[in-house]
């Protein structure tokens, strides 16, 4: 094999794809994972040490997480089974504001408690770390993706499902297509 063809067979930055990409940033990142983890861990250490001031910012950011997620939750369960149960009483468009302003409690009241929870749950620092938030935090990153694969199989399905739970009318095809085609 001449030289300048083994040059360019080990010429990395000069390859594309997957593989190319891997090889060139391997290192470098393996080498970056110890300057992070010293930062994240001295963050850590801050925070531990200063609980007491980050305490009610911490409860803010889960209320506020909690209600963002509970309403998203929320909307999710209205629209699929508005599309499932159409003929379902509570669900008719007359007592759409009703069903909303009543979730919207029921979202509220079970953020003030995460966040609640979270404050009470931060009120020591020689409690920290324990095996109950490490999983209350794993199952919490969790939920989120876990929700969003359910509401999209459930979101499937026949003519139901695509109409619109705000009463707006449904966008016209893109330009070839045809209504026939959906």
């Amino acid at each position: 094999m001449p030289i300048r063809a083994q040059r360019e067979r080990f010429d990395v930055p000069r390859q594309h794809g997957v593989g190319a990409g891997l090889r060139r940033w391997t290192i470098p990142a393996i080498g970056a994972l110890t300057p992070v983890g010293l930062i994240v861990v001295n963050i850590a250490a801050f925070i531990v040490h200063n609980l007491a001031q980050f305490r009610l910012g911490i409860s803010v950011l889960a209320f506020v997480s909690g209600v963002l997620l509970n309403a998203w939750t929320g909307l999710n369960i209205y629209r699929v089974a508005k599309a499932r149960f159409p003929q379902f009483g509570v669900l008719h468009e007359s007592n759409q504001e009703i069903v909303l302003v009543v979730g919207l409690l029921v979202v509220i009241i079970i953020s003030f408690g995460e966040g609640l929870f979270c404050y009470n749950g931060l009120s020591n620092e020689k409690n920290l770390p324990n095996a109950a938030t490490f999983y209350l935090g794993v199952v919490a990153i969790a939920i989120p993706i876990l929700l969003q694969v359910i509401f999209a199989r459930l979101g499937r399905g026949g003519a139901a499902d695509r109409q619109r739970v705000d009463g707006y009318p449904s966008p016209p095809p893109a330009p070839g297509d045809s209504w026939e085609h959906q």
